[in-house]
């Protein structure tokens, strides 16, 4: 299905230490093996997406699905966390603990719909489930050159290179919200669903990862993180600063 597009990955802060995550049958949500608070959201491009769009260039996502018995849900308490795409590489040198299962779980850092591959994915409320007005929560990973990526290496690649990996996009569609690196939830706990920008869910494959941490700190502007050349490098620094 070529005519379908979409983007890049997402990082966002969302209060402070107090994170669940119930199961899920849709994709996978890894939360033994890591800092505590620390959970990874596995979103399978198989499995989890949203059936409506509006806006130019598919802005807005609307109905979020899982082909699954269950939405791949998480969630969070009141507080700031900071999310970022990650692959399976980049998760076993920031978590030794991992296990070679979880890793499986994490795959490549990218989904693919059809043929170009990208990082970008969707966040709703969960009220979006049954309001079929509400478009998504923020938005992450977004890439302002497409996707032309040939492989989910590339795709991920790209992504810390142009320092979107960690970005979010809110208050508005993916194109024409706000950029941000955090995100706050207050006033009780909150419900996510995760999933990927796309309606027709049978041509695609790849996993799309994202790491939400408790921030406790500062988070850097993207611009400072060290593109992929010495990436680990700003991987330890994103560990140390929440």
């Amino acid at each position: 299905m070529s005519s379908k597009l979409v983007l890049a990955t997402f990082v966002v802060a969302l209060g402070f230490p107090g994170l669940t995550a119930p199961c899920a049958l849709a994709g996978t949500i890894i939360n033994t093996n890591l800092p505590a608070g620390d959970i990874i959201v596995d979103i399978n491009g198989q499995q989890d997406g949203a059936s409506g769009y509006g806006g130019p260039n598919q802005d807005l996502w609307y109905q979020p699905f899982s082909v699954s018995s269950s939405l791949l849900e998480v969630t969070l308490q009141p507080g700031t966390y900071a999310f970022r795409a990650i692959n399976s590489t980049d998760a076993a040198a920031l978590f030794p603990a991992l296990t070679g299962a979880q890793l499986a779980e994490i795959g490549g850092g990218a989904w693919t719909f059809n043929a170009p591959w990208t990082t970008d994915y969707m966040v709703f409320d969960s009220s979006a489930a049954s309001n079929s007005s509400e478009a998504q929560l923020f938005s992450g990973a977004i890439s302002a050159a497409g996707n032309p990526y040939v492989s989910a290496a590339a795709a991920y690649s790209a992504a810390v290179i142009g320092g979107y990996y960690d970005q979010i996009v809110v208050n508005g569609g993916r194109y024409t919200g706000t950029t941000a690196s955090q995100f706050t939830i207050s006033g009780g706990p909150e419900t996510l669903i995760f999933v990927v920008p796309d309606y027709y869910l049978p041509d695609n494959n790849g996993i799309e990862s994202v790491l939400i941490a408790p921030v406790t700190g500062a988070v850097p502007e993207p611009g400072t993180f060290v593109p992929l050349g010495i990436a680990l490098l700003g991987l330890a620094t994103f560990r140390l600063l929440r």
